[in-house]
């Protein structure tokens, strides 16, 4: 197998972690709040505790395959940046940042699920949840360097640049959550559960599929910046 083949196959991991992230989704079971009654959160993971580790370890698994796929990205975009490869670096190690943090609150989620008597502490449920808020940070950053770069170099399509940018502005929102204390906003509310997942799905299988049918063509170079084209 040569490079080529070997980078087209790392660029197609990607899929992987967009299958396992469909398949953990079909065991979602709903957001609890760490203000909710004691019995109630206990109840949840008792009932719950099967769907809850077999999703923990789809998510797991998918953290895998996407870390694989970050370095593909990662090698793919800093041949079009040239250079020092900023940005592309820039955008790997945030990628890394947030999945690093997403593992932790995963392990929080096994280790409820696996002792459900014990759930009922809210500051258990406070911290997975505040850990779920925070991983949005730097994978906001890594899909707005990668917007950046697609603007700059055209490495990919610029629908898939505004894309990037629009699921950017999807992750930064509910960091919020870190100081506010109830409503769709906070930590544990429906925003920061639902609204980040979809349109960084949705970017995540584009740039997949733009990228492992892009490898091996000639390279895009850097092109220069000018004010004139409104350049980033």
């Amino acid at each position: 197998m040569n490079e080529m083949q070997w980078e087209r196959w790392g660029a197609a991991s990607g899929f992987g972690a967009i299958a396992t992230g469909a398949a953990a989704m079909l065991f979602e079971r709903g957001a609890l709040s760490a203000s909710d009654p004691v019995a109630t959160i206990v109840a949840h993971y008792t009932e719950n505790q099967g769907a809850l580790r077999a999703q923990a370890l789809l998510f797991v698994v998918g953290a895998g395959f996407f870390l694989w796929f970050l370095a593909s990205l990662r090698s793919f975009l800093s041949q079009a940046e040239g250079g020092n490869a900023r940005l592309s670096n820039l955008a790997m190690g945030a990628g890394v940042a947030s999945t690093v943090i997403t593992l932790a609150a995963l392990a929080f989620q096994v280790g409820l699920a696996s002792a459900p008597d014990d759930a009922g502490q809210p500051a258990l449920i406070g911290i997975m949840d505040a850990l779920f808020v925070v991983a949005n940070l730097p994978l906001a950053v890594m899909l707005l360097a990668a917007a950046v770069l697609t603007f700059r170099t055209a490495i990919f399509p610029a629908w898939l640049g505004w894309l990037s940018l629009a699921a950017a502005v999807a992750q930064l929102i509910p960091v919020c959550g870190i100081v506010i204390d109830g409503g769709p906003l906070a930590a544990d509310g429906w925003v920061s559960a639902y609204l980040p997942y979809p349109l960084y799905a949705l970017w995540l299988a584009c740039t997949v599929v733009v990228a492992t049918l892009q490898i091996g063509k000639a390279s895009v170079s850097l092109r220069p910046v000018r004010a004139a084209e409104g350049g980033i």
